[in-house]
Order: structure tokens, then C-alpha cells, then sequence
């Protein structure tokens, strides 16, 4: 899947830009993400409300485990306005 990152105005979700097509593993969207967050994403107005949609696929073979939501991520979601979605899609469709 990929990433969408979307504003939220007046109710209505308008997507802005994607991130990472064609990769359905939650550990390299996350670092995706992340390094999107913190080197990229400076033009986001923290006045609207955004919305990072995180399409993933379970791991086959996964036993648990998954990334980790550095503190440098989760802060520059607040101060950006930012909620995660994580939206799980079966691949074998």
C-alpha cells in the first residue's frame, strides 16, 4: 500500500501526497514516515488538522513485533497536528 497524508477541513478529507507506493510492510512505512516527518514535512500548517493514513499488510511469518514510534515522531505529529491511521489490508486478495 502506501502512505497518504491528508487535511481534514470542514469535515472533509483531501489528500495532499503519498508516500512510499507499492510497499506494504509497517516497519519500512514507519521509517518512511518518519524520515518524511522529520526532514520533509515543514510545510504543513499546524492550524489544519492532518491525517497520516498508514496502509500495511501483516508480515508473513511475523510473530510480533513492529516499529517503534520514536519520541521524534510521535512530538512532531503534536506539533504538526498530525493522527496516525493505521488501516490493515489482507494482500491475498
Amino acid at each position: 500500500m502506501s502512505i497518504w497524508i491528508s487535511k481534514l477541513e470542514d469535515g472533509k478529507r483531501e489528500g495532499v501526497l503519498k508516500l512510499g507506493e507499492d510497499s506494504w510492510e509497517l516497519p519500512e512505512l514507519f521509517k518512511l514516515f518518519e524520515h518524511w516527518l522529520l526532514n520533509d514535512s515543514n510545510d504543513l500548517s499546524s492550524n489544519v488538522q492532518w491525517i497520516a493514513d498508514i496502509g500495511f499488510s501483516p508480515r508473513e511469518g511475523a510473530n510480533g513485533g513492529g516499529p517503534i514510534l520514536s519520541l521524534d515522531l510521535m512530538q512532531s505529529c503534536i506539533d504538526k497536528n498530525i493522527s496516525i491511521y493505521l488501516s490493515e489490508y489482507n494482500d491475498s486478495d
